[in-house]
This record gives structure tokens, sequence and C-alpha cells, in this order.
């Protein structure tokens, strides 16, 4: 867009500007990611989605919100801040600024999400199937404590390896051992052939670990709980079989990677032509064995990249089932209408990490940019499990006691002993017996009904 169609509007502002949208990865030093003090320059729709991106919206200390109300004009829209005082933002052509400087961040916040779900059509979930708003398992952070067991120097166990039929059914006799209730039960990475390459753009379970998938769905299905599957969708490996027989599914390289290997390398999907069959040909065969939720990761990437690939794939899943729950890791107004379930994403209980805020700041971002969306609340005890104790895991348990969302159990308690086996335990049964408050309320739209 060229600056003869641009509009420059100035408005004074105080720092530290919180900037939702940005969620570069964590520094270091401690400083929470998503607060900016220094000059900056930002296109909140092209920077990378990374973990928990959320809506191009500005906030500043006393409460002024600005936001774009739309994606017409992406590549030219952006926020400035000059490090003093004074904020520049671009507004292309067709594009809208939210403005509101009564200092009520909340309010602010709702009716920017009401304006721009009224523009894009989208209503708030309200009864969504049942099973869209259980509490949930999943068996990442388990898989990862499983293999650091067994790992030597003479014999590493990688995280992928321990996925298999009877790690799930050994999984699902916990959960039954320690009484908690059923829910959704999610096979995270590790499930197919190829896990840690040519695997992605394929999607094949691997028959070594799973002899018959549909047998481990019904497994899950016949002890009470909805069979979910993990894909890491955007991305694509040049090797896969979907690659060799589409090159054109072959898009654009990581922000991480600029110019991967041309055989070796990761790459993420074009918007192309055939997008539309390849979605279908990955979910479809799925859904038909009985697996209801697909948990979408890796949309590590542009994020208006991302969305284009959200939208046709979610598109898809409904028209093949609209029943079929769809998660993603993208918190962005314009990003979650294309999905039923946000989640908070990969939260790293570490000692060299400030991971209480950085949990509440996820939370934060999820809740205010999922509007009429459900949140899941990742895993109980963070996604790392190498520094975690007991008092870590009691400590992250009791953030979940207040706010909107569904629990994940990933890491399995026992680990730790017997009062997290039963403070979890009490946790997932009071959210079963209770309202299932799960669905951001972040708005002010009449819902459909």
């Amino acid at each position: 867009m060229s600056s003869e169609h641009s509009e420059q509007k100035t408005f004074s502002v105080a720092a530290p500007l919180y900037c939702p949208y940005l969620n570069f990865e964590v520094r270091y030093q401690g400083s929470i990611d998503y607060h900016q003090h220094l000059p900056f320059s930002h296109n909140p729709f092209t920077l990378p989605a990374l973990g928990c991106s959320g809506s191009p919206v500005l906030i500043d200390k006393e409460g002024r919100f600005f936001g774009f109300l739309s994606q017409t004009g992406f590549e030219g829209s952006t926020f400035a801040f000059d490090g003093f005082g004074e904020l520049t933002v671009c507004v292309p052509e067709g594009q809208e600024l939210f403005v509101d400087e009564s200092g009520d961040r909340e309010r602010a916040w709702r009716k920017y999400n009401t304006e721009v779900m009224r523009r894009i059509g989208m209503q708030p979930l309200v009864d969504p199937p049942s099973f869209w708003a259980d509490l949930e398992y999943c068996t990442w952070v388990e898989q990862g404590y499983i293999a650091r067991k067994h790992t030597s120097k003479a014999k590493p166990v990688n995280t992928h390896d321990v996925l298999t039929h009877s790690f799930v059914a050994d999984y699902l006799d916990k959960i039954e051992e320690f009484g908690y209730p059923p829910g959704k039960f999610t096979l995270d990475h590790g499930w197919g052939i190829g896990s840690r390459g040519s695997g992605f753009g394929s999607w094949t379970p691997d028959p070594a670990k799973f002899p018959d998938f549909r047998d481990t769905a019904k497994l899950i299905a016949g002890r009470g709980f909805t069979p979910g599957l993990w894909l890491g969708f955007p991305k694509i490996h040049p090797q896969s079989e979907a690659a060799k027989r589409r090159p054109e599914l072959r898009g654009t390289a990581s922000f991480l990677d600029a110019e991967p290997n041309q055989e070796s390398g990761m790459w993420y999907l074009a918007d192309c032509p055939s997008l539309e069959a390849y979605c279908r040909e990955t979910l479809e065969p799925y859904r038909e064995m009985g697996y209801r939720k697909f948990k979408i990761d890796m949309s590590y990437n542009y994020k208006h990249e991302m969305i284009r690939i959200h939208r046709v794939l979610y598109r898809v899943a409904k028209a093949i089932d609209p029943g079929i729950e769809m998660e993603f890791h993208v918190p962005d107004i314009f990003a979650m209408q294309y999905g039923d379930v946000i989640r908070t994403n990969d939260i790293w209980a570490t000692p060299f990490l400030p991971w209480k805020e950085l949990t509440l700041e996820r939370y934060e971002v999820c809740y205010h940019s999922s509007a009429g969306r459900i949140i899941n609340r990742d895993h109980i005890a963070g996604n790392h499990h190498i520094y975690t104790t007991e008092k870590v895991f009691l400590d992250h348990l009791a953030m979940y006691e207040r706010g909107i969302g569904y629990p994940v159990v990933s890491l399995l308690p026992h680990h730790y002993g017997t009062r997290c086996v039963e403070e979890t335990g009490r946790l997932l049964w009071q959210y079963a017996h209770g309202s299932k408050a799960c669905i951001s309320p972040c708005h002010e739209c009449s819902p459909a009904r």
C-alpha cells in the first residue's frame, strides 16, 4: 500500500505499551514479552504468530485503547512508538482504527471485539456440542516424562517415540485409578510415521506403535472419553507423500529458518487451489475412525499466512462434520473465527523464567482475543516436566481456581505425590460438576439462537 493512500494518525501515550499481538520469545532477563518501553514499529498482521499471539490492538499504561478493525490493507497497518510518548498509527485505505481513550481498557476491548465480530459476521458460541466444553487429557508432557525416565547415555529415548497404543491404555488406566472424570483424550505428537520429519504432510499412523488406529479410537471412546488427535498441520516436509504428490503445497519457509534445505527442511503450506482437497484428505479418514477433536499445532509463522491456512482447514472440517472440534493456538480476533477452541499454549515452569506471570499473561491474551470461543487453559504444571516439583505442580494447579476455560491434564500427577493426585481430582470434578464456564465473554454481541 503506497504512502499516498495511507493516513498517519498520532496520539499521546504513556509507556509501557501493551502489545498482545507480539509474543516474541521470552527474554531470559525476566521481562514479560507483551509490554514495550523502547521505540518500535510493528505490523501486528504480519508478525510471527509463535505460541500465543493476540489481536491487533495496543493499550497504553493509562488504558488508552487502539485497534485495527479490518484485515483490508493489512500490509500497511502499523503501530509506531517513538519511545517518548507519541504513537503513530498508519491506517491504509480500506482500514479503520478503533480508538477509545476513556481509560477503561476492559470496556474498550469488549466494544472493539463486538465491532469486529459484527463486521466479520461472527456469532459467539452459546450451546456448542457438549464435549467441546469438557475437560481434557493430553499425552504430550507425560510422553516427555516417560522418555526422560528411560533415557540413558547408551539408550536415548525421544518424546515422540513413547506414544503407543499400550501407552494410551496405561494412561487411561491411571485416570480410572485416580477416579477422575472422563473428558476429551488427545493423542499428541508422536502417533505418526516420521514424527520428526517427513511425517509432516503425510499424517500416517505408525503401524509399529498403533497396529490399528481405529482400535485406539475405540479404546478411548469405550472408556467414556472423546478421542482427539494432534496435527502439526501448517507444516509440510518436502519428502512427505503429500508434498511429492502436490509440490504446489510447499509455501513459505518459517521465519525461524528463512532458507531451509530444499530437500530436508520444513516448510509451511501454501494457500493454493489444492489446499482444500489436502485438508479433506487429512481430516476425513480420522473422523471416520472416530476421532472427533483435532488439536492444530505448529502455526509458528507469519500470522496473515497462518490465518489463511486456518480458514481453509476450518471450513473443510465443518463441511465434513459440524460437530468436529477444531483447536488452534492463535488467539487473534481475525484468526479465532476459524476455530472452536483456542489454547493458551506452552508455559515452561522453569526456575529461569517468570512462569507464573507468563501463565497469567497468556491467559489474559486468550481471554480478551478469543471472544465467543472456548479457551483451553493448556497443561496443568506446564509444558516442560524437567523442573516440575510438587510445589510447582500445586502452584500452577492453583492458578486454575479462577478464570474462564477448561483444564487440561497432560503430566500425570502421581509422579509428584498423593497431594497432587487429590488436588487435581478436586479441580477436575469441580469443573465437571460445575457450569463448565469456558467461553470467553469479552464482547457485547447478542448470541444467535
